[in-house]
């Protein structure tokens, strides 16, 4: 996984100290092999081993000791807001995500601004078999809990999904609210956590997973057995999933997008 960046100052003070070291420290190790080679305590086969083992651990050291990367540029920030898409799992490839990437997106989650500072995000990773049972419960809930004429439609559009698109999603990402309803009104701790949603979805998209922010069959999203299933709170929310994948590369390039000028979004009272 990358470097945090609250590893930012103590790896800057590593590299101060780790790079005179690794300057001076192969041409030593070379002459001791060397040396070694000539007073016959080793051969030349593993004298060249011991040194190529050596300039990799000082490679992997000097990776680690390297400090962390500054803020991108605000040409880079904007470049990365307008190349985000929503892209959809008929455009998965059904290829699972790595880790890092699904914890790369959620730190920068929590970094949205959360007023009062209730951090009111909370994230469930379901993958595996908890993604199969969440696919199932979905269905048993809408089964349930709406009205015959329509579970019947509903049904008959998830089952479809089921066997076209839902093996090609990686993962869910429930996107849930802590409420805390003595301190803010509910309208605010949702837009905290629709800012963290941004952030992951920008993120997302510089680490190479597709996905986008769907609001589920709201008789399942609501359910209490679906509150249950998540580990949140009757009080809390769900306000939706994001869904998440790998896209196949020449599908997603051909999402296109376009937005209004600015100025047809703006006002200016300068």
């Amino acid at each position: 996984m990358a470097p945090s960046a609250a590893s930012a100052d103590s790896s800057s003070r590593a590299s101060a100290v780790v790079a005179p070291l690794l300057s001076i420290g192969g041409p030593l190790s070379a002459l001791a092999a060397a040396l070694a080679v000539v007073n016959g305590y080793i051969t030349t086969p593993t004298a060249l081993l011991i040194v190529a083992l050596l300039g990799a651990a000082a490679y992997a050291l000097r990776a680690l000791a390297e400090p962390a990367v500054g803020l991108p540029s605000w040409q880079q920030a904007v470049q990365l807001a307008r190349g985000r898409r929503s892209i959809f799992p008929r455009d998965f490839t059904g290829a699972k995500l790595e880790r890092w990437q699904i914890e790369t997106m959620l730190e920068a989650a929590r970094w949205a601004p959360t007023h009062k500072k209730t951090e009111p995000w909370r994230f469930v990773v379901l993958g595996g078999d908890a993604k199969a049972q969440f696919e199932a419960l979905t269905m048993r809930l809408c089964r349930e809990r709406l009205p015959p004429e329509k579970a019947e439609a509903t049904l008959t559009k998830l089952e479809r999904k089921a066997g076209k698109d839902w093996k090609n999603v990686a993962c869910y990402i429930a996107i849930c609210v802590k409420r805390s309803p003595d301190k803010l009104p509910e309208w605010e701790e949702v837009a905290a956590v629709s800012c963290a949603v941004q952030n992951l979805s920008l993120v997302a998209t510089s680490v190479g997973v597709a996905g986008y922010w769907t609001s589920w069959q709201e008789a399942a999203r609501t359910a209490p057995e679906m509150h249950e299933f998540l580990g949140i709170g009757p009080d809390d929310l769900c306000i939706g999933y994001f869904v998440a994948g790998v896209a196949d590369p020449e599908r997603a390039a051909s999402y296109k997008a376009s937005r209004q000028p600015l100025d047809s979004v703006v006002e200016w009272r300068l």
